[in-house]
């Protein structure tokens, strides 16, 4: 039996098994899964993220969670992640989730202790000051053909939110309960069955299965869609009226704002452009146009409806909310104004019985940021607060070529 090795803070040691568990257990009374959150960040050269993290409401193929009765043990596939472009880094984050409705005003992350490979190498991270909401415990580099793992204890009493503007992503901070509502709204959208409003694991892909979504172009070569839409898909294609079929390919995604960018090889007829500065406008009259329901009729949809909300679910600020009917396919839909500016990006419906147009979209900032973050920079538009405002004809006549129906497989 291999002697186990105990690091203290600082410390570097050799991970001899690259396709490692990792345990977690802390001496509070505070669980993993229910008040303690735990996400693995991959990071490139510059210690930026540089893909989408893995949460335990939200495995990877890369890290998956060993037993479902067990949220605090992992499986890590250590080669798997690092083969991936730009992969130097992987950090280990445990937090709190800081939400009122949980009824627990002072949660705190205190202790965890940490386990790799049954035992191999052991890590007790205490945290060193009062109000604790995250903490970096563990980096995982290569060096010299091995993979090493560095103790670390960099606390921070603002939680998760100190960590986004160094890594420049958007971190899913949200607890499990809002997460499912959320989530279960999102699969339905994305094909999945019956969603509802309790509690579920991430939704499953089988191989070879099939979903679909919208995307809408922002320049010549590339689209906007949902992260959830293009989630663990394996193969990713555009379809248009009157057009060739095309590959697409993922150039940065987010699921913090359920957000991402792909790529296409051969330029597109046309693009939509995002709306620079908007004030006043809860409201306004919007417009979607999308693939709802694609299995039914593969037509673009046009629906009308006005931004009711100035925030999402929970006041989540990354969010409006908006009246306009969708369907499961609409996710990735863009919300025009009357100028033909992109304001939203539809992103999910609560689905509750005494819930109605509860409907939710990306604000255009945060699509702005993204787009930043990937190095696209977009063409500048000229003032259109004086603009004539479009009818919905002419709205869908003047941007419906900048629509794709997304088709998916797993």
């Amino acid at each position: 039996m291999t002697a186990q090795t105990t690091l203290v803070l600082g410390a570097n040691a050799v991970i001899a098994d690259v396709r490692c568990s990792v345990a977690f257990s802390s001496t509070s009374p505070l669980k993993f899964g229910q008040q303690l959150g735990l996400l693995w960040l991959p990071l490139d050269a510059n210690r930026q993220a540089v893909c989408s993290s893995a949460y335990l409401h939200e495995p990877k193929d890369w890290a998956t969670i060993d037993d479902t009765n067990n949220p605090s043990k992992w499986q890590l596939n250590l080669p798997k992640l690092f083969e991936q472009q730009g992969v130097h880094f992987l950090q280990l984050i445990a937090y709190a989730y800081d939400e009122p409705s949980l009824n627990l005003p002072a949660v705190e992350l205190s202790n965890v202790c940490l386990t790799l490979n049954d035992g191999e190498l052991r890590y007790d991270f205490t945290a060193r000051e009062r109000h604790v909401k995250a903490a970096i415990i563990l980096e995982i580099y290569q060096r010299n053909g091995q993979f090493k793992c560095w103790a670390l204890g960099e606390a921070s009493t603002q939680g998760l939110t100190s960590l986004e503007q160094r890594v420049q992503v958007s971190l899913d901070v949200r607890p499990p309960n809002t997460h499912a509502r959320i989530q279960a709204a999102q699969q339905q959208q994305a094909g999945s069955h019956n969603a509802h409003n309790d509690i579920r694991p991430p939704r499953q892909i089988q191989a070879g299965e099939t979903w679909t979504g919208t995307a809408f172009a922002i320049d010549p070569y590339h689209l906007l869609t949902c992260y959830h839409v293009i989630e663990s898909a394996q193969m990713i294609g555009i379809r248009q009226q009157g057009q060739p079929d095309r590959e697409a390919q993922v150039v940065l995604s987010d699921i913090g704002s359920d957000s991402a960018i792909i790529r296409v090889s051969d330029p597109l007829p046309s693009h939509i452009p995002l709306a620079q500065q908007c004030s006043d406008i809860l409201g306004e009259t919007i417009t979607t146009l999308g693939f709802p329901l694609s299995g039914l009729s593969s037509q673009l949809q046009v629906t009308q409806g006005c931004i009711s909300g100035l925030t999402g679910l929970n006041d989540d600020i990354r969010y409006l909310q908006f009246t306009a009917p969708i369907q499961p396919g609409s996710s990735g839909s863009p919300l025009l104004l009357p100028t033909g500016e992109v304001v939203g990006m539809v992103t999910a419906s609560l689905v509750h019985e005494n819930a109605q147009n509860m409907n939710y979209a990306v604000k255009f900032q945060l699509l702005s940021a993204l787009l930043a973050s990937a190095g696209i920079s977009l063409e500048s538009k000229a003032d259109s607060s004086s603009a004539t405002p479009l009818t919905t004809p002419q709205l869908s006549k003047q941007s419906r070529s900048a629509l794709w129906l997304v088709g998916c497989q797993g």
